[in-house]
């Protein structure tokens, strides 16, 4: 089975002060002999979104948390500890505005988020791994674990 997680769970599946970080390992785990994908939404949303985090106004993550997060983030990449999966453009960016068309009015969701919704979809996967209720919400209804 393909697993695909979001920005949120990478985050803290790779950073072992954040908070979430003993719930994401423990979430990995239950998938341990599936296939854990990464794609460019994460290639390019992951590295900002850590160097966004060092200027929040509430609780900024330090630079060089921030740092050791993107560099253990290239780091599996590079060692294919997730597999690296092309998606459609096309196929991705249709059924983010497909998803957001139909759960954007209701709640809030960012480009991102319908964006890593829309990739896990084309993309086949079969779980959905985030801390967002939201993002949850809808790859329950996309069928994903």
């Amino acid at each position: 089975m393909i697993v695909y997680s979001d920005t949120s769970f990478l985050v803290s599946f790779l950073n072992e002060e954040d908070v979430n970080h003993a719930a994401a390992r423990a979430m990995a785990a239950t998938f341990d002999r599936h296939d854990f994908v990464l794609c460019e939404v994460h290639l390019l949303e992951l590295p900002a979104a850590v160097r966004a985090a060092v200027h929040r106004a509430k609780s900024p993550v330090p630079e060089h948390i921030a740092r050791r997060v993107i560099n253990r983030f290239d780091r599996a990449v590079t060692s294919k500890l997730f597999q690296r999966k092309e998606i459609s453009l096309v196929d991705s960016v249709n059924m983010a505005r497909s998803l957001g068309d139909a759960h954007g009015w209701q709640k809030r969701h960012t480009t991102f988020d319908l964006w890593h919704l829309g990739a896990a979809w084309s993309l086949s996967a079969g779980a959905f791994l985030t801390f967002d209720r939201r993002q949850k919400g809808i790859a329950t209804l996309l069928g994903m674990a």
